[in-house]
């Protein structure tokens, strides 16, 4: 694990006098955009110190809900964090929370080297009959990853029953090299394996966008950080949004501070050509209003209720979960 810490010597170090904001940052396209805080000056701005960690993704939940307090506040995915809630808050007096939706993941998927497999789109996944051909296939994805509820939605739209298909639990990483060497078919991919598999010469036959879905990213913390630290994660916020304007508005030009710390930690390395290709799975809203209108209400595109009821169709179904997982409690901020 890699530590980007905040400066000591900020010159305006007398108005800034809390303890560092543990971040748990992860080394992809759309979790890098906070190490534009130094070079902005950000600490500055919004009188607050923080401490940038790189932990892999699907460690920052066990980071936050750990007794040693490794990190403050991190990313997640809403699927994830509905997931894992009951198990990791149980009998815990400091329960893990999901406080803010940042942005939409709309770049999961499934690749394949195998020429057989089927392409399923917009009209072919009314298909029961090439469903049911795609489904037929040695098939890699994580339990109860956002993926394999796309592969649930799947098997009801051919009028299967989802517990009757056998898939293989694999990572995205270990499922790209298992559908290279044959071992798999067909395997889940994140952006970083949809980018490696094409460079390879593989190919993207699923996608969210396919279900017109995708997996709200937020933040989330322990309860008592949340309360104790609510100010300064109200400052993290307008840091993402700051970070992400800057990046966004000139990706030909902003982008060197993000490329450079997935250079020295992702696993893909990116060219800008790739890392604008990549950001284009995702929504990012840049504004409180926007996150609100879009994501926190009932009504919004990706609202956060809709993608929670998503989740507790699939944990019902597979006997994961008796009743239904909560919409989040969204923390009000302030201008």
């Amino acid at each position: 694990m890699c530590s980007c810490s905040a400066q000591k010597d900020l010159s305006n170090s007398s108005a800034i006098d809390t303890q560092p904001l543990r971040m748990a940052i992860s080394p992809y396209q759309d979790t890098a955009f906070l190490v534009n805080v130094k070079p902005l000056e950000l600490e500055n701005k919004y009188h607050i110190r923080l401490e940038l960690l790189t932990i892999p993704w699907e460690d920052i939940i066990p980071a936050i809900a750990s007794a040693g307090r490794t990190v403050d506040v991190g990313y997640a995915s809403l699927t994830d964090y509905l997931t894992k809630s009951e198990n990791i808050n149980k009998e815990s007096n400091d329960p893990v929370l999901f406080i803010y939706p940042l942005y939409v993941f709309k770049g999961a998927g499934f690749i394949t080297f195998n020429p057989s497999v089927p392409q399923l789109n917009s009209q072919t996944i009314n298909n029961p009959v090439l469903v049911k051909k795609f489904l037929s296939f040695k098939i890699g994805v994580p339990k109860n990853s956002m993926c394999q509820m796309l592969l649930f939605m799947l098997t009801q739209k051919a009028g299967m029953k989802f517990l009757d298909s056998s898939f293989t639990d694999t990572t995205v990483n270990d499922g790209l090299l298992a559908t290279e060497n044959g071992s798999l078919d067909i395997a889940a991919a994140g952006v970083t394996q949809r980018t490696e598999a094409e460079k390879r010469h593989g190919r993207v036959v699923l996608t969210m966008d396919t279900f017109g879905t995708g997996d709200i990213d937020g933040l989330v913390c322990k309860e008592s950080v949340y309360k104790k630290r609510k100010k300064d994660i109200n400052s993290l916020i307008k840091m993402q949004f700051d970070c992400e304007r800057y990046v966004l508005n000139d990706l030909d030009h902003h982008s060197a501070v993000i490329l450079a710390y997935l250079k020295d930690n992702a696993s893909t390395q990116y060219t800008l050509a790739e890392f604008k290709r990549a950001l284009s799975h995702q929504y990012f809203p840049l504004t409180l209003a926007e996150v609100a209108k879009n994501i926190i209400s009932s009504n919004g595109k990706y609202s956060i209720a809709k993608q929670t009821a998503i989740v507790d169709q699939y944990l019902m179904n597979i006997g994961v979960a008796k009743t239904p997982r909560q919409t989040p409690k969204i923390m009000a901020l302030s201008e």
